[in-house]
Order: C-alpha cells, then structure tokens, then sequence
C-alpha cells in the first residue's frame, strides 16, 4: 500500500517536490526515533522511506563545470575540526585539490586572527556566563572545558555563549582539542597551509566581520538558552544529534546531516543569518572567482545540501555540479 502512494506522488508532482517529502517524512521519523520512538514501529517507518527515498546528497566532494568554465572547480563539505578520523578525503578529493590553482574558505585565517576579533567575541557591560546560565550547568561545563580545552571556564567566562556552544557541539562529536591523536589543526586551516604550501591563489570568502555579526543575530540571553540546549544534548549521551553528526559525516551523507542539521535545530533568525543568508553570499562569490582559476573550495559541510544550499544555488546560475567520489 505505502509504495503505491509514494508511486502515485511522483506522477503527480515533479521531482524536487517529491525530495522535499522524503526528506520532511526522514527527518520527522528521525526526531521520532531520537525522542524514543523504538520497536518494530520504528523500523517499518524507516523502511518505508527507505524504499521511497532517492539520496541525492551522497558525497562531500563536488566537482563543479559548465557555464564557460575552461577548468572545473571542487566544492568540498568540512568540518572545523582536527579529529583525525575525518581526514581520510579519498583519492578524487586529493586529485582534485591537487590541480586546482586556487583555494577558497569561509575566512582567511591569516586575516581573521587578531585581537581586535577575539575582542569582538567577548561580552560587554561585564555580562559573564556564570551569571546567565544555572551555576550546576556552569559547573558542568567548566569541567567539559577542562577536558575538551584544557583550561576551565575561567578564561571563557566573558566570552559571547555561543562560542562555549560551539565547543560543547565539538566534544559532542567525541572531539576534544587536548586529543593527542588529534591533527595538528581543523581540516579548513589544513587545506588552507597545504595550498599555501604549493603556492596556490587563497581565497577567504568572507570577511571575519561578515561572520561575527552573523553570531550577533542573538543577544547574550538568547545565545545563553542556546549554550543550555547544548549541554542539555551534551548529557543525553547516546542521544546526543552531534554524535550522530560525526556519522553520518563520516559516510558523506549530506541527506541525514541535512535531516537532523536544518533550521528547527537553532533559532530562525540565527539560521537565516548563519546558513540562508551566508549560503547566498558565498554562492555568489564563488560564481565570480571560479570563472578566473580552477579552485578548491572548502566549507561546512551544512552549507552544501538542500535548495537553499551552496549546491543548488551554483545550479541555478548555470553551473553543473556533480558528486565527485
């Protein structure tokens, strides 16, 4: 019966329609599940979509042609982070690095490390986390910090909490920047020293600036019940979204970190800001340098699934971009 409907969709609406349905009908399943959902139930509806499901995001490394390009560039989903185990790129991947003249990321690291930004980062007014969030959950995470970067809140307590969250969203993943297995940098600034390196044209696509005042959309209340729904997902365990970030990352599956990544995982406006709205900017940066070298193109992994994504968004100005893997 349920593979007649889907069958039936698909004659009646066009096929981007139909990948909307899948991917809503996957990430309701998923929430499902995530909040206890268990049993044969659960296993029938996952087969279900599974049946219907056609993935269309299945790899982190694009290759990117047409629309006059005389040389094809490479779009390639990171994450900011140095845990080893996600350095394992593959054999197109590094060709692909390999012949690009150019590389591109989200900032220039060279440009954005100041202390004119790190004071951008901190609080004013003599705001301090200890003062916005319960002093259990402080506690809670002062050790974390403790562990993850070696030194407690002490020294993070005036900066902005959506800094903190996004450590706890890394030790999350089972990341912590102490790991002596660790790589010696996030695999972004790995690819950015290797360019630099070889002598290849770098590119920062935004301004560090461009990124700040995009963390800015929140205040420091709301950016504080941010930093509370991390450590509350920090103490679910095996519950915990981030961990099966890592995984689905690991398999180059963009379709479930687009499941389990989209907006209804952060405030609106913060997701306009920090995904809509940035996905845009950098698509239409990328439209214009590529057509002047052949570049390697790295940024997050979120950015590059989903009609609002860097992908569709490259398609949509003429370009083919296909999975390269």
């Amino acid at each position: 019966m349920i593979p007649t409907i889907f069958s039936k969709i698909s004659i009646s609406i066009d096929s981007s329609q139909v990948s909307d349905i899948r991917f809503r009908s996957f990430k309701v399943i998923y929430h499902a599940i995530k909040a206890g959902l268990r049993g044969p139930v659960a296993v029938f509806l996952l087969l279900i979509i599974s049946f219907g499901a056609s993935a269309q995001y299945q790899s982190l490394c694009w290759q990117i042609s047409g629309n006059g390009l005389k040389h094809p560039s490479y779009l390639y989903g990171t994450m900011h982070v140095s845990a080893r185990r996600v350095f394992n790129f593959g054999d197109k991947a590094n060709k692909a690095f390999a012949e690009s003249k150019a590389y591109a990321m989200e900032i220039d690291p060279e440009k954005a490390m100041s202390l004119s930004t790190l004071t951008k980062m901190m609080m004013t007014g003599g705001t301090r986390i200890s003062k916005l969030i319960p002093d259990s959950d402080y506690r809670f995470i002062d050790s974390v910090m403790t562990l993850s970067m070696g030194h407690g809140m002490s020294i993070f307590n005036a900066m902005e909490p959506i800094i903190v969250s996004s450590v706890l969203d890394e030790y999350g993943m089972g990341i912590s920047k102490s790991d002596s297995t660790n790589m010696a940098d996030a695999m972004d600034i790995y690819f950015f020293k290797k360019a630099k390196k070889e002598k290849k044209t770098l590119i920062g696509i935004e301004t560090i600036d461009e990124q700040i005042n995009a963390l800015h959309t929140l205040n420091y209340q709301e950016q504080a019940e941010l930093l509370l729904q991390s450590i509350q997902d920090l103490k679910k365990g095996e519950k915990n979204t981030n961990s099966d970030l890592m995984k689905f990352y690991l398999a180059q599956n963009l379709d479930s970190i687009m499941a389990i990544s989209d907006e209804e995982q952060m405030p609106p406006k913060l997701y306009k800001a920090m995904i809509t709205d940035r996905n845009i900017r950098m698509a239409d940066r990328m439209a214009e340098f590529i057509q002047k070298k052949a570049t390697f193109i790295a940024i997050g992994a979120m950015h590059l699934p989903g009609e609002g994504g860097v992908i569709e968004l490259l398609r949509k100005k003429g370009y083919k971009v296909e999975m390269w893997r």
